[in-house]
């Protein structure tokens, strides 16, 4: 459906003040049109109308904007535009297999054990690197022995401990 009939038909059942916002986002989405660009997403839109004092972004989102979403569609699809911003895929393959996840709830928890994950690995790289380590695995009786002065610990990771190489 062609944008002008579908802003008529939008018009014809709004109120005077649904009618002006449903004017300034078809005028919007023209200048898109006109400027050549491609980028009808509704943050992009939203972010122009809300300047000229139309509705803000969060006002399309919510369920009374499903009118201003249909139109700002149906500009997409007659332009050849898009009407979501395409996120840039990276060279990581990790974060290639994320981009992969529909779910955003989902993928944004991936994201979260992802960066966590690198986080360990650089910590894990830096604790190579100040020296060898051991790890003690026997477990902590309720009184600490004494240790000498040259063996304390050097850093406590729970429940593991990490003692200087020299201790064996």
């Amino acid at each position: 459906m062609h944008p002008d009939d579908l802003l008529d038909q939008l018009k014809k059942t709004a109120t005077p003040r649904k009618q002006k916002t449903l004017d300034l986002i078809h005028e919007v989405c023209r200048e898109q049109y006109e400027r050549g660009s491609k980028d009808f997403s509704v943050a992009t839109i939203a972010r122009i109308a809300e300047d000229r004092g139309g509705p803000s972004k969060g006002a399309i989102h919510n369920k009374t904007g499903d009118d201003y979403k249909g139109l700002i569609k149906a500009w997409a699809e007659h332009t050849g535009g898009v009407s979501r911003k395409v996120r840039q895929i990276s060279a990581n393959p990790y974060t290639a297999l994320i981009d992969k996840i529909e779910n955003p709830a989902l993928r944004s928890m991936m994201a979260g054990l992802l960066a966590e994950n690198r986080q360990m690995r650089r910590e894990i790289t830096l604790l190579k690197a100040e020296g060898n380590r051991v790890i003690d695995m026997r477990p902590q009786s309720a009184t600490p022995a004494k240790q000498s002065k040259s063996c304390r610990p050097q850093r406590a990771c729970f429940p593991l401990r990490l003692r200087p190489c020299a201790m064996l």
